[in-house]
Order: C-alpha cells, then sequence, then structure tokens
C-alpha cells in the first residue's frame, strides 16, 4: 500500500480554527494497493499468464474479483484491530484504475511491474444507475426512512459476496428480525431479497 500526491498534512501543533479563503480544492491523497499472487517461473511464464488472465472479460474479472476479496479480508482485519467501524471495504467499480501485470518481488513492493495492462473500465456502481435525489430529499424531509432491515441486508449481502458467511448469516437472521418488528410498505421488495440471499447462503 501506498498513498501517492499526499498534499502536506496540517500542522499538529495548531488548535484554533482559522480563516480561509475561497480557492481550489487541494490535491488529495490516492491510495495505490499492489496484490501479489501466485509466484511464476520466469517472464515467459508471467507473459503467458497475463495472456490468459486478459483474454476474456470473465477472467478478467476472476482476476479483480478474486484480489479484492483478499483486499478486503485485510480491510476487516484492519477495521478490527482498530475498532474502527468506518473503515469500510473497497470496490473495484470505484478505483482510478485496474491493473494486471507480473513483476519480480521487489518491483511488486514499490508498486511498479515489468509488464501490465489496464482493464477497462468495469460498469460503475448500482448507485449511477438509480435516481436517487427523490429519495434522498424524502429522507431529510422526514417523509421516509431507512429501514434497518435495507441496511442489515445491505452488509449480509456484501459479506456473501466477500465470503464472510458467517457474519452474513448472522446479518441475514438481523434483517428478519427488523421487518419483523417494524414493518415497512415496501416489505414484499425486502422479503424476496432476504429469500433469494438466505438461498445463495444454503447453496454455498
Amino acid at each position: 500500500m501506498q498513498t501517492l500526491f499526499a498534499a502536506r498534512p496540517a500542522k499538529r501543533g495548531r488548535r484554533r480554527v482559522r480563516p480561509v479563503e475561497p480557492a481550489e480544492p487541494e490535491n488529495v491523497p490516492v491510495t495505490r494497493l499492489t496484490l501479489s499472487g501466485a509466484e511464476l517461473a520466469d517472464k515467459s511464464a508471467g507473459r503467458a499468464w497475463l495472456e490468459d488472465a486478459c483474454g476474456s472479460a470473465e477472467r478478467r474479472g476472476e482476476e479483480v474479483r478474486s484480489a479484492m476479496v483478499m483486499v478486503n479480508r485485510a480491510i476487516g482485519a484492519l477495521r478490527a484491530e482498530a475498532r474502527d467501524p468506518l473503515v469500510q471495504e473497497l470496490g473495484a467499480t470505484k478505483a482510478l484504475a485496474v491493473r494486471l501485470g507480473f513483476g519480480s518481488g521487489d518491483d511488486l513492493a514499490e508498486g511498479r511491474w515489468v509488464e501490465a495492462r489496464e482493464l477497462p473500465p468495469r460498469r460503475r456502481g448500482r448507485l449511477d444507475d438509480v435516481e436517487s435525489q427523490s429519495r434522498v430529499a424524502a429522507v431529510l424531509a422526514g417523509r421516509d426512512e431507512v429501514h434497518p432491515a435495507e441496511t442489515l441486508l445491505l452488509r449480509a449481502r456484501l459479506d456473501a459476496d466477500q465470503g464472510r458467511l458467517r457474519e452474513a448469516r448472522y446479518g441475514l437472521r438481523a434483517a428478519v428480525a427488523a421487518l419483523e418488528g417494524h414493518p415497512i410498505p415496501n416489505e414484499k421488495e425486502i422479503r424476496e431479497q432476504l429469500r433469494s440471499l438466505e438461498q445463495k447462503l444454503e447453496e454455498t
């Protein structure tokens, strides 16, 4: 993990609020994550793996999903150790760039590679496909609410996708209990999603 283009941190000694003038946003830090996978014998083997990994959208997706599961497993351990619930998982659709490649151990440790390919942008997250303004406005105005079952369901689905099956099952039970304790207008839709996730977990 490397932090690039980081803005200069504020002086730790300052304790007072200070005035600021209107200006362009400052540079923000960009984090580069490098995940090392299987050991390859030589450059020839590396190129063969890279050709196979980039050969189709399905294969590229497999490699990226496998990498993100490992990244989020590490983030989960960090969150637990830091006891900070705001340390959240990452999704590949939010990355500025995703690359597959190979290199020596020293190369990879420095975020470099011998050969790599940048993958085409993936379809963005669900947030880009919905008109969120009306729901957000309704929630902020008190005309609507985000039911606990919705939040718990999303969390359980994420746990299932990341291979945390025990957490997913606990989250599913909590979502069902929340829905039974406080019904909502779209209860039918939520229950269908709960049944779908339950079936997925039974098949795993």
